[in-house]
């Protein structure tokens, strides 16, 4: 090998260049350190073949999994600060894609939200309309004056700040937040529905229609009508105003509907029920009248269907039909109008004599006809009965009584034919208003002969006002107003009650007359006293 020149103690530690022609190092494949070596050959004959790079100091080196670990904690520090930094963003402003009453309010804050919920609020009006129902409302009339603060409040409470990695991807209608400051919607909607549902037709249940024809009950299908169901119509306005939509259209769902539906399995039955207590048919007879007539007609304009769909004769309605009967029935003290024998039409009023229903018996009486399909003639039960009945205002009495007419003063007597079997003149009551001849219908209620009539007492002498003998004794008001015979009458008939010859009410007769009349009359027979 060819020595190298070494320059370096002469000249300090620089090294001449190498010739150019001239190798300046040889390869030696591996050292005996292991490492390659590319030393020049001389330098390393001369320093003992020393690797002046294995000698140098050398920077340590990480293993591989410690440094990834190293990354990976720079990275979670990283992440860490975006992950907080952002949930501090969204404390106050609303996550992307978030919506209000159909306005974009993403990436805003609190307070630009506030004003915008202000804003439209205030100019905010609603048209509502359908199913023949019109309504316009506005702010004032909604009240949508909204508390701002607590609206974002409540849109907040439903986004989780912390969870914004995930919410930014969603979407958030917060609609369902916004409401109205006070109850003027619901009151302003209630009041117009109802203003419209006084003239609407409101829903019709299915129940049961009587049909004539065929003398039965049918299922009648139910209707819904027009009427509006105001709690529907609130909701569909509140659905509106929550979303500022500046119209409500309402459709068949705010209609009010039937409760009972003609499919209702309790119909039919109480359909055949019904029908059941149709099958009587019986006359109500007062005297040889007949007054009514209870038959499939009647009984089903009494027929009601009750709450439990069950159905029945309602009591009400029957007591209220057996007064009307009553009412038609009862001559008692009635006014009636007749014509006597000799053609004279004459009005009485008053008296004791008279048709009197017993209403409470009739009513059990119909009810039980009802129950066991009566049929036939049913007589009406009375408390008081009389001879004849000819309706209300008609003669309810036959052909036998005593007529006493004030007007003629004359009396006269029909037998059971209606001939005139006595008559006579009479002289009545003094017309003073204490001592008159009563007017009414009545009824001899005792005879006696002879017998003594006694006058009232005169309080300053304890002694009665007269005590006279009479032969014949006929009276017709409880036992003080009656006919009898008034020898000291030396004349009858004219004007004489009213001429100072009046009697103390009862009707005096001639003794031959009163003592003829004595035999013929009985306990019972009908007086007719009338002007």
């Amino acid at each position: 090998m060819t020595p190298e020149h070494d320059t370096r103690g002469e000249h300090g530690s620089h090294r001449a260049a190498p010739h150019p022609e001239r190798p300046t190092s040889s390869v030696d494949p591996v050292s005996s350190d292991g490492y390659a070596s590319f030393v020049p050959a001389a330098q390393r004959a001369r320093h003992g073949h020393v690797d002046q790079r294995a000698s140098a100091p050398q920077k340590p080196k990480l293993p591989p999994k410690r440094a990834a670990l190293v990354f990976g904690g720079a990275l979670v520090a990283v992440l860490l600060i975006v992950y907080v930094a952002g949930a501090v963003v969204f404390m106050d402003r609303f996550m992307p894609n978030t919506t209000v009453m159909g306005k974009d309010v993403s990436l805003k804050t609190s307070a630009e939200v506030q004003d915008m919920l202000v804003d439209v609020a205030k100019s905010y009006t609603l048209d509502v309309s359908g199913q023949g129902f019109s309504l316009k409302l506005t702010a004032a009339d909604m009240g949508t004056g909204v508390n701002s603060e607590s609206v974002t409040d409540a849109m907040h409470a439903d986004m989780n700040p912390w969870a914004w990695p995930v919410e930014v991807f969603g979407t958030h209608d917060e609609t369902d937040k916004f409401a109205t400051s006070n109850g003027k919607l619901d009151d302003a909607v209630h009041k117009a529905v109802e203003a419209f549902n006084e003239t609407a037709e409101p829903p019709r249940n299915a129940g049961l229609d009587y049909d004539e024809g065929g003398k039965k009950f049918v299922v009648r299908t139910e209707t819904v009508g027009q009427a509006l169901d105001a709690d529907r119509v609130a909701e569909a306005v509140n659905a509106s105003v929550a979303k500022l939509e500046p119209s409500a259209t309402l459709t068949e769902d705010a209609l009010l509907k039937p409760t009972l539906l003609s499919n209702d399995e309790r119909l039919a039955k109480a359909a055949t029920d019904a029908n059941a207590l149709l099958k009587a048919d019986f006359s109500l007879k007062l005297a040889d009248a007949t007054v009514a007539q209870v038959n499939a007609d009647q009984i089903a304009s009494w027929m009601r269907l009750k709450e439990d769909v069950s159905v029945g004769v309602d009591d009400d309605l029957l007591a209220a039909w057996v007064q009307d009967i009553a009412s038609q029935c009862n001559t008692y003290q009635a006014r009636r109008t007749f014509t006597r024998a000799d053609g004279k039409e004459v009005t009485v009023s008053g008296g004791v004599y008279g048709w009197i229903v017993d209403k409470d018996k009739l009513k059990e009486t119909v009810a039980s006809g009802v129950q066991s399909a009566q049929t036939g003639d049913v007589p009406i039960p009375c408390e008081q009965k009389a001879g004849a009945f000819n309706g209300l205002h008609g003669r309810d009495w036959g052909n036998r009584y005593i007529d006493i007419d004030l007007t003629e003063q004359h009396a006269r007597f029909y037998d059971d034919s209606g001939n005139l079997a006595w008559e006579s003149d009479v002289v009545t009551g003094t017309p003073d208003g204490e001592h008159d001849t009563p007017e009414g219908v009545y009824v001899i209620n005792s005879k006696e002969s002879p017998s003594k009539l006694i006058g009232q007492m005169k309080p300053e002498t304890g002694e009665p006002e007269y005590q006279t003998e009479v032969k014949a004794w006929m009276p017709f008001v409880e036992n003080y107003i009656g006919l009898h015979d008034a020898e000291w009458q030396p004349a009858f008939g004219d004007s004489r009650y009213s001429s100072g010859y009046g009697s103390h009410g009862c009707v005096n007769l001639p003794v031959d007359k009163a003592t003829a009349l004595y035999d013929l009359i009985a306990t019972g027979d009908v007086v007719v006293c009338h002007w």
